[in-house]
């Protein structure tokens, strides 16, 4: 190194020049380094806190979505398949036969042939039941599609629909009976055999049923 004030040569590391007495200035020193802070990763959100991390790096700072929160578990949905893959297309069929067979006159099938120009004949009026049930029958068994469309895409109102269904089905049922024994003087409780009983028992049952299973599901029923 040199003098700066006389430019004679000194040993490096001097501090001051013995031929001119000028001060020599200090060597600056290199600053320290800092090291860059390792880049944090935001946790999982409801991830417990992990022991000695940042207010960032917690997980109870960071946001967590609201259907993270206590999440509804899905409720077993057995029955509806059932209802919308079985039991409302075998009601749909049953109720379509039903009303061609009451179109038809098949209900008066005997071993000799079917006998409803004699039954119409002698119970004046009764052709013109069948024929209207004939068409409420067919209507409800249109209707049993329309719900089970409805159910299958989680429509709105679906469930109440189905409801109306089974209703409609005992109504239909029962209004025929009093109609047949209006016609043919013939008692209501006469009209019934033990098949029609058990059917219009277990249809109040499963609307009672029913209600309470898809009040629970509500919530699904949104589009």
């Amino acid at each position: 190194m040199f003098c700066p004030n006389c430019g004679t040569q000194l040993p490096d590391g001097s501090t001051s020049c013995p031929s001119c007495g000028a001060t020599i200035g200090v060597p600056a020193q290199e600053a320290p380094v800092t090291p860059e802070p390792e880049p944090t990763t935001p946790p999982i959100p409801g991830a417990p806190p992990v022991p000695g991390a940042t207010q960032y790096e917690s997980s109870a700072s960071y946001p967590v979505p609201a259907d993270a929160v206590d999440a509804p578990a899905a409720p077993p949905m057995k029955w509806y398949k059932f209802v919308i893959w079985v039991q409302l297309f075998l009601s749909a069929l049953s109720l379509a036969g039903t009303g061609v067979m009451l179109l038809t006159g098949a209900q008066y099938m005997t071993e000799y042939g079917n006998a409803k120009d004699l039954v119409y004949t002698f119970y004046a009026g009764l052709q013109v039941v069948d024929i209207v049930f004939a068409v409420v029958f067919i209507a409800l068994a249109v209707f049993a599609i329309v719900v089970r469309m409805n159910l299958a895409k989680f429509k709105r109102g679906a469930t109440n629909q189905y409801l109306a269904f089974l209703g409609g089905n005992i109504v239909a049922q029962i209004l025929y009976l009093v109609a047949l024994a209006i016609v043919t003087q013939v008692g209501p409780l006469e009209t019934l055999d033990s098949s029609t009983v058990i059917q219009l028992v277990s249809s109040a049952v499963m609307i009672v049923l029913s209600k309470i299973y898809f009040d629970k599901r509500a919530y699904l029923f949104t589009n």
